[in-house]
């Protein structure tokens, strides 16, 4: 009895084994084919100042054109956003924290949503100060 259940956990084994390989492989081969990187840049004119109807929880806002963003991306894709300072990238959404010398404290959340032919970057400071963001670089990157 003892020999059987080696032998049938030995057999499960090399299943699983065997089948992760090939999963992985095939994940590997299936986003190396069609994966496409871009980088953004949004200068400091470009953010665009929102509000609700009573002038408050302001936050800044743009949108581009990404026509690689196709109905085929949205169904069965995926679209990651990175910010990116050159030397190290953050994924989406970036949550930080902030003091300035006046020991005034806040967090500043840059996400985004992407949809067929563009995406949106939105920039959230949590004392809604309404300080622009600035020039932000991202990376987005499209697998299918």
């Amino acid at each position: 009895m003892k020999k059987y259940m080696t032998i049938c956990l030995l057999m499960a084994m090399t299943f699983a084994a065997a089948s992760c390989d090939s999963d992985t492989r095939s994940l590997r081969n299936e986003t190396t084919e069609d994966v496409i990187w871009r980088s953004i840049e949004i200068k400091a004119d470009n953010w665009v100042r929102c509000s609700d109807r009573d002038g408050l929880n302001s936050y800044y806002t743009t949108s581009i054109s990404v026509p690689q963003i196709t109905n085929q991306v949205l169904r069965g894709g995926v679209v990651n956003c990175y910010l990116y300072d050159g030397d190290a990238q953050a994924q989406l959404p970036s949550v930080r924290h902030y003091e300035n010398a006046a020991h005034q404290f806040w967090t500043r959340t840059i996400d985004y949503e992407y949809y067929s032919g563009g995406v949106t970057f939105y920039v959230t400071d949590s004392d809604f100060a309404g300080t622009s963001p600035g020039v932000l670089f991202f990376r987005l990157m499209m697998a299918w």
